[in-house]
């Protein structure tokens, strides 16, 4: 590839584009933006599951399939996209693994939902509770310290949308928003009054999804604006 070549492509936020004797490479910058929802007057409207869909509760069961789900939903986003797809599943499986084992925070199963057509996972979210803080001053939203054995009873930290997804068949048909408003209900049900979510730089979708749906976009922890 020449160097003026190189130039005439069309360049996404979400990777950086280095050009070496003659080599084009392109590297994701996954760099993190943050959300946060209030959970007060019904903040997510518009929720109602579309026709044909049920919302279940996370189960063992679905567990096993959540993965594969996963790497469906996931094929086109950044940085799953470059993964081919058995390293793609491979990568879905760890993620979901590492969920539950506490890795992203601890589990809220009673605010983590399936959504089902005809017996058939279409989307998922599961909430997981990590340590109260300013978003805005750190880069990986990962907890820094256990929570307590009381953590739910006690209303500790805050709870974050660690995984959200739709089937590429259910996108657009308000699936996700359904499975957000039954997870900010039964949270509301817990005592928490506010609901964090992650997402990365060029996930367009993502965050007009989050702006749609009322989440307060946080500032960027990298912006100059902070210093």
């Amino acid at each position: 590839m020449t160097w003026e070549q190189f130039r005439q492509l069309p360049q996404h936020p979400a990777y950086r584009y280095e050009y070496r004797d003659g080599i084009a490479e392109l590297s994701p910058l996954l760099r993190r933006y943050h959300g946060l929802l209030s959970l007060a007057d019904g903040a997510v409207r518009g929720g109602s599951a579309p026709a044909g869909i049920e919302l279940r509760t996370v189960n063992d069961r679905a567990w096993v399939w959540l993965p594969e789900l996963f790497a469906n939903a996931f094929a086109g986003t950044a940085p799953f996209s470059l993964l081919e797809p058995t390293l793609r599943l491979e990568a879905s499986r760890e993620c979901i693994a590492r969920t539950l084992a506490g890795e992203y925070g601890q589990l809220v199963e009673a605010a983590s939902f399936t959504a089902m057509e005809a017996g058939v996972p279409c989307g998922a979210i599961v909430i997981t509770l990590l340590q109260a803080g300013d978003l805005e001053a750190f880069d990986d939203p990962r907890w820094g310290e256990p929570p307590p054995d009381n953590a739910l009873e006690s209303h500790w930290g805050r709870p974050h949308v660690t995984w959200i997804f739709t089937a590429p068949s259910a996108a657009r048909y308000g699936v996700a928003t359904a499975l957000l408003a039954r997870a900010a209900a039964a949270l509301v049900g817990l005592g928490y009054t506010e609901l964090a979510s992650t997402f990365l730089l060029g996930n367009d979708p993502s965050l007009l999804w989050h702006w749609r749906n009322g989440f307060r976009l946080l500032s960027y922890v990298g912006s100059p604006r902070q210093r």
